[in-house]
């Protein structure tokens, strides 16, 4: 990373001086800055294939507009209020494609992406609620579309109930565990070292 962008990067960041709570703001910020490129760039591959409408526009600029957003909310300070919009966001937006289109799409996958998020920002309950709310989500979905509660874009076949739906649970669950202890020890660690031998790990 070059020095210019590690200086406009430690710009957006809060003013303290603890390093977790910085790397997490760090996190929150890259974290916003890769979903709006990456956005961008699905904008970008609509355009060449002719998919584009003007509502992906609009929610295009919607969601930039909230990204920025919190990025300023964690350079006034705001980091876990920021970190828990952006997993409410990734939560909602993941939980509509999955409702939408059935669990015959992988898009309930996406689900891991606000659990690792959560874990490494807000700790390991966080991840474990995620982890919850996804697999309600995809239990729903399965049950939802055997049911006839609702139609799903993709054909309802029994095996979402009883293959996908628990499959998701337990690898929801596993990644939360895994990241959410990984971070726990991380902080913990940095509570019980003295601060002189952090600080010198830091310089």
């Amino acid at each position: 990373m070059s020095r210019k962008m590690s200086s406009w990067l430690s710009w957006l960041l809060p003013q303290t001086q603890a390093p977790l709570i910085r790397g997490r703001a760090l996190l929150i910020v890259l974290t916003c800055l890769s979903i709006s490129a990456a956005y961008a760039a699905l904008v970008v591959v609509w355009i060449v294939s002719g998919d584009l409408d003007w509502e992906t526009l609009v929610a295009w600029g919607i969601l930039t507009g909230i990204l920025a957003g919190l990025v300023a909310l964690v350079r006034g300070g705001r980091v876990a209020l920021s970190a828990w919009i952006i997993v409410g966001l990734l939560v909602l937006i993941t939980a509509i494609d999955v409702i939408s289109y059935g669990l015959g799409e992988p898009g309930a996958a996406a689900f891991t992406i606000p659990i690792v998020f959560a874990a490494c920002a807000l700790g390991l309950w966080p991840a474990l609620g995620v982890a919850v709310t996804a697999s309600a989500v995809a239990w729903f979905s399965a049950i939802g579309e055997m049911v006839g509660w609702y139609m799903p874009g993709e054909v309802a076949i029994e095996s979402h109930l009883t293959f996908n739906a628990p499959a998701y649970t337990v690898i929801f669950v596993l990644v939360a565990l895994v990241t959410g202890l990984w971070n726990r020890y991380i902080q913990t660690t940095w509570d019980l070292a003295p601060r002189s031998s952090m600080e010198s790990r830091l310089h």
